[in-house]
């Protein structure tokens, strides 16, 4: 949303709480079909409490990691588009009457101004109209409204220019998301109604998409590292041992039925924020329209009893995104451990970098 014109070989980084994950593509055009295969891939753990929710903490240790993710990848391009997320990003659908280009620019800034919760002059403005070809004159435009608080793009570029790298541009995680899923789900896109949860370490990104357009994008501060913290304190346990149960290691000496509790009660909390979100869209849709698939993704996702819990709590199906579905790989020139052990946590880079080329 926020930066320069497109061009080839530029590398999608998301930068998240637990880890930095890069996604540089090729991509074919036949006829009028996109093919897309990965390039190269890099991931790289950062430290804990390097960011936290969204905000950069330790600078030099996300950028030393963002240059150990790029050197693990054997990525050597130096363009980069990354994507933001948190409470300081805001996506918000509006409705204007249609109107000459030049009034529109106007109504849009004076709709941002009413509805971004931050003063206007600290934050960046971007919009795309989700229909610039209304059937009637009278049919409203939709238009999503995107503004970032400009200390939040600055800390964060500040990160790539130190590990010595061009910012190209700054994309939102939730159009990630969204990318992943129509490029990776073509038959479901323009037909249905569904939610893409991604559970991150600190912030889990929603996004709902009715039929090809997004309805809902918000984020949660809530994720993977309140799960880890938790379990720490309630099984006076150290961080690190919490995080090795989280992963699935074996409970050895402790307590498998209050281990089980423990995450049962934390799913349950993130169920009910979820929800609101979810419900909130149900009950404002003109069609009541319910929700027919839910997707998971991020390495939260991972953990066994989410995807059961989810559908048991909506009585939808929840599936696991599968951000390499169509996005294909050659197992012999890359390491297979990317897409056989993590990777959902690569849905929204994987989305990014379809955005990055020339089509």
């Amino acid at each position: 949303m926020f930066g320069v014109g497109k061009s080839k070989n530029i590398v999608a980084v998301d930068i998240g709480s637990y880890a930095i994950k890069a996604v540089e593509l090729d991509i074919k055009k036949k006829g009028e079909t996109l093919h897309f295969q990965v390039a190269r891939v890099g991931y790289e753990t950062l430290p804990r409490d390097a960011i936290v929710e969204g905000t950069i903490i330790d600078g030099t240790s996300v950028s030393d990691a963002l240059r150990s993710a790029l050197n693990a990848g054997k990525i050597t391009s130096k363009n980069v588009l990354i994507s933001l997320s948190g409470s300081s990003v805001i996506v918000k659908k509006i409705a204007l009457p249609q109107m000459k280009p030049e009034e529109m620019a106007e109504s849009i800034l004076w709709e941002a101004k009413h509805n971004i919760p931050y003063p206007f002059e600290e934050t960046s403005v971007d919009y795309a109209i989700l229909n610039p070809n209304p059937s009637s004159p009278e049919d409203n435009l939709d238009i999503l409204l995107v503004a970032v608080k400009k200390e939040k793009i600055t800390a964060y570029s500040n990160v790539v220019y130190q590990a010595q790298k061009n910012l190209v541009a700054v994309d939102v995680d939730g159009f990630g998301l969204l990318n992943c899923y129509e490029i990776n789900y073509p038959e479901l896109f323009p037909e249905k109604n569904v939610a893409l949860v991604n559970l991150g370490a600190h912030v889990t990104n929603i996004v709902v998409v009715d039929r090809g357009i997004p309805q809902v994008f918000r984020d949660l501060d809530l994720g993977g590292f309140f799960f880890t913290e938790n379990l720490s304190k309630e099984m006076d346990i150290s961080f690190e041992e919490a995080e090795k149960l989280m992963q699935g290691a074996p409970a050895g000496s402790h307590n498998p039925e209050q281990l089980d509790d423990i995450l049962e009660r934390n799913i349950g909390d993130m169920l009910v924020e979820v929800d609101k979100t979810l419900s909130l869209h149900t009950t404002e849709s003109a069609r009541g329209k319910k929700i027919d698939f839910i997707f998971l993704s991020g390495g939260l996702a991972g953990l066994k009893r989410m995807t059961g819990a989810f559908e048991r709590t909506f009585q939808t199906p929840t599936r696991l995104l599968d951000p390499f579905r169509h996005i294909h790989y050659n197992e012999s020139r890359l390491n297979p451990a990317y897409y056989q052990k993590i990777p959902l946590v690569f849905a929204v880079a994987a989305g990014l970098a379809t955005r990055t080329m020339d089509k």
